[in-house]
């Protein structure tokens, strides 16, 4: 098993903890039944959130909409903790797991203003006309609530993902001036030890006291050592020089040092994977060219969906295969996991075969891409946030503009009123969020409304009015007390 993929078992493993393991502490006895359908749900969307993190976070956002608008609106009802919590953490996987956040938020967007007029309706067939308004009022607060129980994990999830790109990013970095170096010792030690070298050979060659056969061999000697320091020559300018994707140059430098390369690539590599193909293709190539100098390389390139899959198998020759441990495969290794793929290299059926599995989604960023900074993350959310609020407050003054009863008028009011007689003269808007929830139920099929006191004191708070058959049938002064309880 791969780091990369141990590593995605760890964090599935956090994830259902957080959505399973907290609904637990925070339900109350009376609930079991939807919280163990619940649990159901949401544990197998836990373990398939890696393959569908789009489609699972968009239905983690849908569980939160059809309680809070359908079921039970948040101004009348107390909110259901577990289907936000499962938003959030799903939200907090989703910044960690996708590379393009567009995706996600046009989701989210998509979602909230479909729930919209589904919301209205609800409110508009419980409360008539004034259904619209209080429709409204409940998506502004569902919305600012989503945007702050999402949408700050996702910005955990954004930052913590663009600290592991700058880290890869920088020991990447680290990697070419080390390359750099080694390239530039190189050529300054071994480059002239090796021409002293040739220079005493060429003298040997030359040398008046030796005799034919021993002439012959220095100049061979002489020979051997300008080939040994082109060589060297061509080392220090792989290293020294950055390094690229185009794999046909890498083939091709291969095939002239003697390497018999097959390059089955049907396309180019996405380009946010291209870079680490390149590794991968340079790594196998070294490798066959050391332990089995002489045997014919496959290196194959395939990418089906959003994933990139890298091949290079070679015979074995007569010298020993190579271990699993090696430096080069196990830094190869490493890279791999660090970018969320798969690596694997070993002996199968006869053949060693150097195979890495590639993620497009989570592919490190090149060094020199401009990565935003955490605030400009922050600043769509806080906007949308920001206007929400204001839309929100906006309603909130408008209806409480022409909520308010007068007691006088209230005084006059008499069971049994006809409904078209009292409401001549109630004010045209009703409580937002009226707390009915708090009070007596009353009689079935009846239509309940509630005013504000004009005038309000600790026995009148607000005022309920019920009319059943087009007749007034409750009248009743609702005390500050009711709504403390």
């Amino acid at each position: 098993m791969g780091r990369g993929r141990l590593v995605g078992f760890r964090r599935q493993g956090v994830a259902a903890f957080l959505v399973i393991a907290l609904p637990l502490s925070l339900e109350v006895a009376g609930h079991w039944v939807e919280l163990a359908v619940g649990l159901v749900v949401v544990g197998a969307a836990v373990t398939s959130f890696p393959r569908f993190p789009l489609a699972l976070f968009s239905l983690a956002v849908v569980g939160v909409l059809v309680p809070t608008l359908v079921l039970a609106p948040i101004a009348t009802s107390p909110v259901r903790g577990w289907p936000f919590l499962v938003a959030a953490v799903f939200g907090y996987l989703a910044a960690r797991r996708l590379a393009d956040q567009r995706s996600v938020v046009t989701a989210l967007a998509g979602i909230l203003l479909a729930g919209l007029p589904v919301g209205v309706l609800i409110d508009v067939g419980d409360r008539g006309a004034f259904g619209v308004l209080f429709g409204l009022y409940d998506w502004f607060v569902l919305v600012l609530l989503l945007l702050l129980a999402v949408g700050l994990p996702w910005l955990a999830g954004r930052y913590r993902r663009q600290r592991a790109e700058l880290l890869v990013a920088g020991l990447e970095r680290v990697a070419v001036t080390e390359r750099a170096r080694i390239a530039r010792d190189m050529h300054d030690s071994l480059g002239h030890e090796l021409g002293l070298v040739a220079l005493r050979a060429a003298a040997l060659q030359v040398a008046p006291h030796l005799d034919e056969h021993t002439r012959a061999e220095a100049g061979e000697l002489r020979a051997g050592i300008a080939a040994a320091t082109e060589r060297l020559h061509e080392i220090v300018g792989l290293l020294g020089e950055p390094e690229g994707t185009d794999l046909t140059p890498l083939v091709a430098r291969a095939t002239a040092a003697g390497q018999t390369v097959e390059l089955v690539a049907p396309g180019d590599p996405p380009p946010q994977v291209a870079a680490a193909v390149h590794r991968v293709v340079r790594e196998g190539l070294t490798n066959a060219a050391r332990h089995a100098p002489g045997t014919p390389v496959t290196v194959r390139v395939t990418t089906s969906g959003d994933r990139t899959t890298v091949t290079v198998e070679n015979a074995l020759s007569g010298v020993e295969a190579p271990g699993r441990n090696g430096f080069g495969i196990a830094g190869l290794r490493e890279q791999v996991a660090v970018l969320g793929g798969t690596f694997d290299a070993g002996v199968r059926d006869g053949r060693f075969v150097v195979e890495a599995g590639l993620p497009h989604d989570t592919a490190v960023a090149p060094p020199g891409r401009d990565r935003p900074r955490l605030w400009r993350l922050a600043r769509a959310p806080l906007l949308a946030a920001a206007v929400v609020v204001v839309l929100g407050i906006g309603l909130y003054l408008f209806v409480g503009s022409d909520n308010r009863l007068d007691p006088a008028v209230y005084g006059r009011l008499y069971l049994g009123q006809p409904q078209a007689d009292v409401e001549r003269v109630l004010p045209r808007f009703q409580i937002l969020g009226d707390p009915e929830r708090m009070l007596p139920t009353p009689r079935q099929g009846a239509d309940c409304r509630q005013y504000w006191a004009t005038v309000q004191t600790d026995d009148r708070l607000f005022y309920r009015l019920c009319f059943a058959d087009q007749r007034l049938v409750v009248k009743e002064t609702v005390p500050r007390s009711a709504v403390s309880r």
